[in-house]
């Protein structure tokens, strides 16, 4: 692929198979992951006398105990099957046409990662979208503290523009943010800034666990010049927990992205103080949010990014959001109309270069 230029992508969607047209993107789920080495999360089970099961693989005889203690067994936390992933979206595509893939720069991206998604793209028909920045602190490659903001601004924009292995990125992020923010995630984030403005591409934030960092992380944008309205913050689901907070990050005019769907288990092992709402009330949140009129501001995925979530290894797969939760919402007076803004109205907006 030659060299692009801003005028040859804006008003198209950049795929890892070249650009498409915006009404071609279909429905999408905007925040997955399907090539990951998680192990950054890693924590020793709770109890030494499980220790051991730290080191099995996983399967159906500790698929109960990983439901609970998902980030206490490595094998877990990497998903490297091309097969696998083959499998799982081969049974997605039976339900949507599109994924936004937002698997960092650093510890957590593995060899070959844009060239594998290429593959998977074109043996599925199905469009692969890529992110490109940096995911939180403790993952970054060592080469980050070396360089400067626009160092790393570069590197993004050369994943959309010129990128190394010709496979382009069509989205800034995952963005890795702690709270508070650290020194390196400043950099970062002003960095995705920067890219931002030169390729008109929207940001997508994994906010830190508490309800005051996508304030913090908001305001720090805005200082930076980003477009706030191209702004997505994720996880809302681990990161807010009240409706009034809801609220005031609805009036900041970000998208919002309930994407931890799918995960039933309350205990939320990185942050133990705190806990992971049932897809009942994670609905009840998102219709909250439609009913108040901000159906145009929400996106939904599921943030797959261990074994135990996957169909092949007793989990809900990467289907499960348009195969079951939406008829959930049907039920719970979602209407259609609303329904499709958030999986094929908004993501094509987020995506569609500026």
């Amino acid at each position: 692929m030659a060299q692009l230029k801003h005028g040859d992508v804006k008003g198209k969607i950049l795929t890892v198979n070249g650009l498409i047209e915006p009404h071609d993107l279909g429905k999408t789920i905007c925040h997955e992951h399907l090539f990951i080495d998680f192990r950054v999360v890693y924590q020793d089970p709770p109890l030494k006398k499980d220790y051991k099961k730290s080191l099995e693989k996983v399967s159906l005889g500790n698929l109960g105990w990983i439901r609970n203690y998902w980030n206490s067994n490595k094998d877990n936390l990497i998903l490297n099957s091309y097969e696998d992933t083959l499998y799982e979206l081969n049974d997605f595509k039976e339900y949507g046409n599109s994924i936004v893939e937002l698997t960092s720069i650093g510890s957590i991206r593995l060899k070959n990662h844009a060239e594998r998604l290429k593959s998977l793209s074109s043996a599925t028909n199905l469009n692969i979208i890529l992110g490109s920045g940096f995911y939180v602190d403790n993952s970054l490659p060592e080469f980050f503290k070396h360089k400067n903001v626009k160092d790393i601004s570069d590197i993004i924009i050369s994943d959309f523009f010129n990128p190394v292995n010709k496979i382009s990125s069509g989205v800034i992020g995952e963005i890795g943010c702690s709270y508070p923010l650290t020194e390196n995630e400043k950099k970062s984030l002003k960095a995705s800034a920067i890219a931002q403005q030169k390729t008109g591409a929207s940001i997508i934030i994994h906010p830190g666990r508490n309800e005051n960092s996508p304030f913090e992380i908001i305001e720090f944008l805005k200082k930076e010049n980003a477009n706030i309205e191209r702004v997505v913050i994720g996880h809302i689901e681990r990161t807010i927990y009240s409706l009034d907070k809801l609220k005031e990050l609805a009036l900041e005019n970000v998208y919002m992205n309930f994407d931890q769907l799918g995960i039933e288990s309350s205990y939320y092992p990185l942050n133990k103080k705190s806990y992971m709402p049932n897809d009942y009330q994670k609905i009840n949140f998102i219709k909250h949010l439609v009913d108040n009129g901000y159906s145009n501001k929400i996106l939904l995925g599921h943030d797959i990014y261990s074994k135990h979530r996957l169909k092949k290894f007793g989990g809900h797969g990467y289907s499960y959001l348009l195969e079951m939760i939406l008829p959930r919402m049907i039920s719970y007076g979602i209407s259609d109309k609303d329904i499709n803004k958030m999986i094929i109205d908004n993501p094509k907006n987020i995506l569609t270069l500026l």
